[in-house]
C-alpha cells in the first residue's frame, strides 16, 4: 500500500495506491468502515455503484486504460470515500488522471487553493471531470483510426483484409462503453440524491458530467454503427475480389477443358485421320487453338470476359 495525504483549509485527501490488506485495516480502524465496503475495495468483480451512510458516500467508479501488449482497453476501478471534510481515493496506480491530478496538488500551493478550499464535494467533482476529460482523447483516436480504416479500403488500390484491424477496433469500442455506461446513474445520484454531502449549489457541475457522459456515449454509439459498416464493407469487398479470382480461373480451367478431352482421347494407341501426314501436328494444332477461340468467343458473348 501507498498512502499519501494533502490538506488545505480543513479539507484532506488521501490517496491510496496498490490497496491491500494493510491498507483495509488502516481504514477500518481509522474510519470505522462498513466491512462490506472495505470488502469491495478489494474485491476484482465490482460494479460502479454508490453507498450512502450516515457519515460517508462509498462509490466505485470505472475507467479505461490500454493495455498496450493486447491492444485492448480494460478497465480500472476507483473507490471512493466521501466524507464531510474529507476524500479517499483508493486505485492500483493505473490511473494516469488521478495520480496526475494528485500530484499536481501535492507539489502546487495555487492548485490545491483552486481545487480544496471549496470544498470536498467540489474537489470530487474536479477528480471526475479529470477523468472525463482523459476519455474525450480516447474517443477521438477511436475516430481517427476509423477514419484511416475507411480510406484503406475504400481508397487504397490494393487491396487489403482489414478485418483484424476492424475487430480490434470494435472490440475496443465495445469496451468503453461497456466501462463507461453503467456510472451515469452514479453521477445522476450525486448530484440530485444526496443533499447532506453534495449541497445544492454542485448539482449543476454534476448535471454537466452527466451531459459529457451522454455526449462519449453518443459518440461511442456512432463509432460502432460505422465500425459495423467498415466490417460489412470490408467482407464484400474481400468476397466479391475472391469471386473474381475463382471466375478467371474457373474460365481459364474451362477452356482447357475441351484441349483436355481431345488429347486424352486421341493419345491412347489408336490411329488418327490422317497421321501419316507430314503436316498432322500443325492440323491438331489448328483443332486445338480452334476449339479454346470458340469457347472464348462465347465467353465474351456472354459477357463474362
Amino acid at each position: 500500500m501507498k498512502l499519501q495525504e494533502i490538506s488545505y483549509s480543513g479539507y484532506r485527501w488521501i490517496n491510496i495506491t496498490e490497496p491491500d490488506q494493510d491498507m483495509v485495516q488502516y481504514l477500518g480502524e481509522n474510519f470505522k468502515y462498513h466491512p462490506l465496503d472495505l470488502e469491495d475495495v478489494l474485491s476484482k468483480v465490482s460494479y460502479p455503484k454508490i453507498d450512502a451512510y450516515q457519515n460517508y458516500l462509498f462509490i466505485i467508479l470505472q475507467f479505461p486504460v490500454y493495455e498496450t501488449a493486447r491492444r485492448i482497453y480494460k478497465r480500472s476501478e476507483l473507490n471512493i470515500f466521501f466524507g464531510h471534510d474529507y476524500l479517499i481515493t483508493i486505485n492500483s496506480g493505473q490511473l494516469a488522471a488521478l495520480q496526475n491530478f494528485f500530484e499536481t496538488c501535492r507539489i502546487d500551493e495555487l492548485a490545491r487553493q483552486k481545487f480544496m478550499r471549496n470544498g470536498v464535494s467540489m474537489l470530487l467533482w474536479e477528480i471526475l471531470d479529470s477523468h472525463m476529460d482523459y476519455v474525450f482523447p480516447i474517443i477521438n483516436q477511436k475516430n481517427d483510426l476509423i477514419f484511416q480504416l475507411e480510406e484503406e479500403i475504400f481508397e487504397n488500390p490494393e487491396l487489403k483484409d482489414m478485418i483484424q484491424e476492424i475487430m480490434i477496433l470494435k472490440r475496443n469500442t465495445i469496451n468503453l462503453r461497456r466501462i463507461l455506461y453503467p456510472q451515469r446513474q452514479v453521477f445522476m445520484d450525486l448530484g440530485n440524491k444526496h443533499p447532506k454531502f453534495v449541497p445544492e449549489e454542485m448539482r449543476v457541475y454534476f448535471d454537466d458530467l452527466v451531459d459529457k457522459q451522454d455526449k462519449i456515449l453518443s459518440q461511442l454509439d456512432t463509432a460502432k454503427s460505422y465500425v459495423d459498416v467498415l466490417e460489412d464493407a470490408n467482407e464484400s469487398l474481400i468476397t466479391r475480389s475472391t469471386n473474381n479470382v475463382i471466375k478467371t480461373l474457373t474460365i481459364f480451367s474451362v477452356i482447357m477443358l475441351p484441349l483436355t478431352v481431345l488429347t486424352s482421347y486421341f493419345g491412347m494407341n489408336v490411329g488418327l485421320p490422317g497421321q501419316n501426314s507430314p503436316h498432322i501436328l500443325t492440323y491438331i494444332n489448328l483443332v486445338l487453338l480452334g476449339a479454346a477461340a470458340v469457347m472464348i468467343g462465347y465467353f465474351i458473348k456472354k459477357r463474362w470476359l
